[in-house]
């Protein structure tokens, strides 16, 4: 993403149930950022929010590493499926701390 607005994806209104697009951007950092959005429901819901983007773990490491921005290592095969630990709403299983890369 670009960090434009309009290449970001429609969300669903946690309102109405209709489509709500990105309108802006606020509160940056290298792993979190805020997006403002409004909701274009016909029957003019207009219902603004924000929905938080955070990355929350890594499935492959990168070839150029920040060294200040550590995420947890993920196992392959429980990022890549649908289900993950944490759709029943408990904490995700957190890898043991040595098993972590710097």
């Amino acid at each position: 993403m670009s960090g434009r607005p309009n290449q970001l994806p429609h969300v669903t209104c946690p309102a109405c149930g209709g489509r709500a697009f990105a309108r802006s951007t606020g509160k940056r950092s290298a792993t979190y950022r805020e997006v403002y959005y409004h909701c274009r429901n016909p029957d003019a819901c207009g219902h603004e929010f924000v929905v938080a983007l955070e990355a929350i773990r890594t499935v492959k490491s990168s070839r150029y590493p920040k060294p200040l921005i550590v995420l947890p290592i993920s196992q392959w095969h429980a990022a890549a499926n649908d289900r993950a630990a944490n759709d029943d709403d408990r904490p995700p299983n957190q890898p043991a701390a040595d098993a972590v890369e710097i």
